[in-house]
């Protein structure tokens, strides 16, 4: 079964990390892999992954988009216009990172905005949600701003990432994931008639790495895994790509 691997680099790399790293790709990814491979750079390395992307069979997101709620100029802002002119398909919106730094910006504006990209939307709870029995309340209010603006015409891809694993080295169990992306699907498939449930896709992110991602890829609700600080490791992460799911 097809599966997304996805590399987020956050704020790391330099052009010889990239240059080495898509040079690995090419010589290690498995060209006929059924998987489909998406790699998020940081926005200044994006015309060099662009120009060696192309002899992998990976595609290209960014990591965040820029918005600017009074329509006015905004110094430092990256636009999803400037993405889609460099030929990025896909674009990460409410990742944790940024919503922590963005909490007077409309995430439902930015699915707006990115309407004609793929979209990979983040959601996960904290510590406090979890110890709590709060996890579902706390998505669903996440995938509200989603489905506010939702149209059939949208490619979305649901992040399930628990906060409180980003980063740590501790993950759900594989149980724990897979029930909680089945109350995603479920919860989409009611608010959003025209999609079904089997049709939705939710991939998982928080401590992926290469000892766990086969278990994870293979629990039932899975449809893929967004990587983050083992996807810097190139060998490790053309290991998870390279996985028979």
């Amino acid at each position: 079964m097809k599966k997304i691997i996805a590399a987020n680099w956050k704020n790391n790399g330099s052009k010889d990390f990239v240059k080495k790293y898509f040079s690995y790709l090419n010589e290690n990814l498995e060209k006929n892999s059924y998987n489909e491979i998406i790699i998020f750079p940081p926005d200044i390395y994006c015309s060099l992954a662009l120009e060696l992307r192309n002899k992998i069979p990976a595609r290209l997101g960014c990591q965040n988009i820029s918005i600017n709620t009074k329509n006015s100029t905004l110094t430092g802002g990256t636009t999803f216009k400037m993405f889609e002119d460099n030929f990025y398909e896909y674009v990460l919106i409410g990742h944790s990172e940024n919503r922590a730094n963005e909490e007077n910006i409309s995430l439902s504006l930015k699915v707006k905005l990115c309407e004609t990209m793929k979209i990979i939307f983040c959601v996960g709870e904290n510590k406090f949600d979890r110890d709590n029995n709060l996890v579902s309340s706390k998505i669903f209010s996440q995938l509200d701003d989603l489905i506010e603006v939702y149209n059939d015409s949208m490619d979305i891809v649901v992040a399930y990432e628990p906060i409180w694993a980003i980063g740590t080295g501790v993950t759900p169990s594989a149980k724990d994931i897979s029930s909680t992306h089945e109350i995603i699907k479920k919860y989409l498939a009611q608010k959003l008639p025209s999609n079904k449930e089997k049709d939705i896709m939710v991939m998982y992110g928080g401590s992926v790495s290469f000892d766990n991602a086969k278990e994870i890829l293979t629990s039932q609700f899975v449809d893929g895994v967004l990587i983050g600080g083992a996807s810097l490791d190139v060998e490790e992460f053309t290991r998870i790509c390279n996985m028979q799911i």
